[in-house]
């Protein structure tokens, strides 16, 4: 008898210590702590950098992969009033429309926030 109350006491112990035990990653439980001040988002200032930094290099005026141009104010204002640029970079469709292409998780939350807002605001070319 004792040694099944010992067991049960272990376990409990064991269940109840590692029950605490997680891990979150602090930009999805803070999705807006790194962005700074999202209130005001202008595509020189927030889109273009995100564009140049992961979508120009496929989709440039000179090389456009699938026809998209991300690399100008009036192509990517394109692929974002259609819809385009939500569904890709917020991996909302099929593997082959989910971008940055090959890479292993969507864009950070703060980049899409960025685009989300962007978008929202109409694609204002400010």
């Amino acid at each position: 008898m004792k040694t099944v109350i010992r067991i049960t006491a272990v376990i409990f112990f064991f269940s109840f210590a590692l029950s605490g035990c997680y891990y979150d990653k602090e930009s999805e439980l803070y999705p807006n702590a790194a962005c700074g001040d999202t209130t005001v988002v202008t595509y020189d200032l927030s889109i273009k950098p995100i564009m140049v930094a992961n979508c120009n290099v496929c989709h440039s005026a000179a090389n456009p992969s699938g026809n998209v141009i991300t690399s100008t104010y009036e192509g990517c204002s394109v692929v974002a009033k259609s819809g385009l640029l939500w569904y890709s970079v917020n991996w909302e469709g099929p593997r082959n429309t989910q971008m940055p292409q090959g890479a292993t998780d969507t864009l950070s939350i703060c980049d899409r926030t960025k685009i989300r807002k962007w978008i929202d605001a109409g694609s204002p070319n400010n």
